[in-house]
């Protein structure tokens, strides 16, 4: 069984699921090793992009009261 993965796989899986850890299920990994593709690759990981829209929310939260 192969476990090389390319980047537009682990992009895709990225965007499709909620969090790391059903990510990495799906790829049959760690969740540490799909946080290491994440990063290498330089994609957005699911744990990253819920921090920023949450960052986003309240920075606009704050600026509209």
């Amino acid at each position: 069984m192969e476990k090389g993965f390319g980047r537009d796989q682990i992009e895709r899986v990225a965007r499709v699921y909620k969090c790391n850890q059903d990510a990495s299920r799906a790829l049959g990994i760690t969740t540490r090793s799909f946080s290491r593709l994440c990063r290498k690759y330089d994609i957005e990981s699911p744990f990253a992009r819920r921090r920023r829209q949450l960052h986003e929310f309240r920075g606009g939260a704050l600026a509209a009261g």
